[in-house]
C-alpha cells in the first residue's frame, strides 16, 4: 500500500509560507492518524481522515518539484489516491492487525506466499520435466492451504468416515494378530506391521 510513500511525500512539502507550514504540520499528524487508523482496521475513520488531508491539500497547488521531479503535494495526491482505491475495494477484508497482534497471531502473509511464490514458480519453469499447469498449481495450493487451515478433514470427513471403517474391520478380517488372535503360524508371514 502507499502509506509510506504518503509518509515521505507528507514529510518533503514545502513550507515556505506559514500556510502552508501549517497545513504541512495538519497533514503529516492526519497521515499518522490515517496509518493507526488502517492498522485498527477502523475504514470510515481512516476515509474520513483522507478527506480531511484532502480539504488542506489546495494550499499546496501551484507547488514546483525540485529539477524535473513531481512535487511532494502530487506524490502525495497520488499516495492518497491509491489509499482511498484499496479502502474502497477492501474494506470488508481489511483486518485489524492490532488486535491480531495482541493476540499473538501473525498480521501478514509474506512469508507464505513468497514460499507458494517461489515452489509454483520453480514447478513451472519451462526446464522442467513434469511441469505444472496454471489450473493444476491453484488447485494444489487450495488443497494444501485447506490442509493446514484444518478444513480439508472437517469438510470431507463425513464422506470418508463409512470407508475408513469398513477398511478397518477388512485389515483386522485379513490380519487377526493385531487383536491378539493368531489364526496360526501361517498368518505371521503375511501379515506383518507395514
Amino acid at each position: 500500500m502507499r502509506l509510506q510513500h504518503a509518509e515521505k511525500a507528507a514529510g518533503s512539502l514545502l513550507g515556505d509560507t506559514p500556510e502552508r507550514e501549517q497545513a504541512k504540520e495538519l497533514i503529516i499528524t492526519e497521515v499518522e492518524r490515517l496509518h493507526w487508523r488502517i492498522w485498527h482496521g477502523k475504514v470510515a475513520d481512516a476515509q474520513l481522515t483522507l478527506e480531511h488531508i484532502q480539504a488542506v491539500l489546495p494550499a499546496f497547488y501551484g507547488e514546483r518539484g525540485p529539477g524535473s521531479n513531481r512535487p511532494a503535494s502530487r506524490r502525495l495526491w497520488t499516495a492518497l489516491h491509491e489509499i482511498d482505491r484499496f479502502l474502497t475495494s477492501q474494506s470488508a477484508w481489511l483486518t485489524n492487525y492490532a488486535e491480531r497482534h495482541r493476540a499473538g497471531l501473525r498480521g501478514g502473509t509474506a512469508l507464505t506466499e513468497g514460499a507458494a511464490n517461489f515452489l509454483v514458480n520453480r514447478r513451472m519453469a519451462k526446464s522442467q520435466q513434469m511441469r505444472w499447469s496454471r489450473r493444476g498449481a491453484d488447485r494444489l495450493l487450495q488443497v494444501r492451504c485447506a490442509v493446514i487451515n484444518g478444513k480439508l478433514g472437517s469438510g470431507l470427513g463425513h464422506l470418508f468416515k463409512a470407508e475408513a471403517d469398513l477398511a478397518s474391520e477388512m485389515a483386522v478380517a485379513a490380519c487377526p494378530q493385531f487383536l491378539g488372535s493368531p489364526l496360526g503360524p501361517h498368518t505371521e508371514s503375511i501379515c506383518q506391521p507395514i
